[in-house]
């Protein structure tokens, strides 16, 4: 399993949200498709909160991932096409999850496109189903500790 070299995982800025809407709108599989002020209201409520973090590798930012520490929800994990496969989204994903334990969450779940690279990836992580939404997405959890 390849790991992230020479990177950084921080919480996000403001000053990141450029670069946060160009990795988002270069990824294909995601569900939703939202104009530059709709991303940006939802980035700064999650900003607000401190739920996200990107990966850099100081000169720019190649990933970034948010969790809702109330409800446990991994509600994003995106890395730009040109850094896949690096790891950076399992790094992302594992800084996401261990926040949520630290907060108390026994249990993370996610929302993701059926057949799609992501639930590939994530179910080979250990996630498991968990239902299927009424937009035909899929629920996935997944147990935080042993």
């Amino acid at each position: 399993m390849p790991t992230p070299r020479r990177g950084l995982l921080r919480p996000a800025s403001e000053s990141d949200f450029p670069r946060l809407y160009e990795i988002w709108s270069s990824v294909d599989e995601h569900r939703f498709r939202e104009d530059w002020e709709r991303f940006v209201e939802t980035a700064t409520g999650m900003l607000a909160d401190n739920r996200v973090w990107v990966w850099s590798d100081g000169a720019q930012v190649h990933g970034f991932a948010a969790a809702d520490p109330v409800s446990a929800e991994i509600a994003a994990v995106y890395v730009h096409p040109a850094a896949q496969g690096r790891g950076i989204g399992r790094a992302l994903l594992r800084k996401c999850c261990d926040g949520l334990l630290r907060r108390g969450h026994r249990h993370a779940w996610l929302v993701t496109s059926p057949g799609t690279r992501a639930e590939r990836i994530y179910r080979d992580a250990g996630w498991v189903e968990a239902g299927i939404e009424a937009s035909g997405a899929v629920r996935l959890r997944k147990r935080l500790v042993a």
